[in-house]
């Protein structure tokens, strides 16, 4: 709502125009202004609410991609581990005490947490990780796992089948990451690279031409590299959203 104010009412005073100077004195009526530029008002608080309610659910997804992506290669060393036949709780000390696997880490810490802290055998405490895990993979993983410890199954044989199902899964997600890359850069290079030209050789010729175009040659070329900084901005975002690093 500060923001809001304050931002209103610098517009309430001055003008933001593409030719120097930049910002100058507005020349209406404080009422004229205020009617152009009330919505900020509301626009701003409103944007900063819808920000902070989706945000957990949007750190919720990152959390989750990078678990996922750790997983399968956290698991083929988890089922070389558990050949040794070792507590199957040790098995995820020696996972963290790698750090390797940052994100998987912590999740790991909070299993021996349940254990060491609070009381629970591992089972109990697989069953809690798997119903709070922000990711549907692992909470699978660890309810196998707790289903396999309670029937007495193989750890070993349970982990490699396990890693080789993720495998298969995390290839058939990285073609598909590999094939949005292509659209998009088919589409980059509409947007970014013959659109812009158009669009400006379109702008020059109806300021030529005297067609009621305002800005000076200077302005068009300023605004069309601002528009391209924008739009590659926009593309590498996306692309870092989509393509999780290994």
């Amino acid at each position: 709502m500060i923001a809001g104010v304050a931002i209103t009412s610098f517009f309430l005073f001055f003008n933001i125009s593409a030719k120097l100077p930049i910002i100058t004195f507005a020349t209406e009526s404080i009422a004229s202004r205020f009617l152009k530029v009330f919505w900020i008002l509301i626009l701003v608080p409103v944007g900063t609410f819808l920000a902070m309610y989706f945000y957990p659910s949007l750190e919720k997804r990152a959390v989750e991609a990078k678990i996922n992506q750790e997983l399968p290669f956290a698991t083929i060393h988890m089922a070389a581990i558990s050949g040794s036949m070792i507590d199957p709780s040790k098995i995820f000390t020696i996972i963290i005490t790698t750090e390797e696997y940052p994100a998987l880490s912590k999740e790991f810490t909070k299993l021996l947490n349940q254990i060491n802290v609070y009381g629970y055998d591992l089972v109990g405490g697989l069953r809690n990780m798997a119903f709070n895990s922000q990711s549907r993979k692992l909470a699978d993983l660890f309810n196998s796992l707790a289903t396999a410890i309670t029937s007495g199954g193989d750890l070993p044989d349970f982990f490699d089948k396990r890693a080789n199902s993720l495998l298969f899964e995390h290839k058939l997600e990285k073609e598909k990451q590999a094939k949005i890359a292509e659209t998009f850069m088919d589409i980059y290079i509409s947007v970014v690279i013959a659109a812009p030209m158009i669009l400006m050789l379109l702008l020059m010729m109806l300021k030529i031409g005297g067609l009621g175009i305002g800005l000076s040659s200077g302005a068009i070329t300023i605004t069309m590299i601002l528009g391209v900084i924008v739009i590659n901005i926009f593309f590498l975002t996306f692309l870092h959203l989509k393509q999780p690093g290994e």
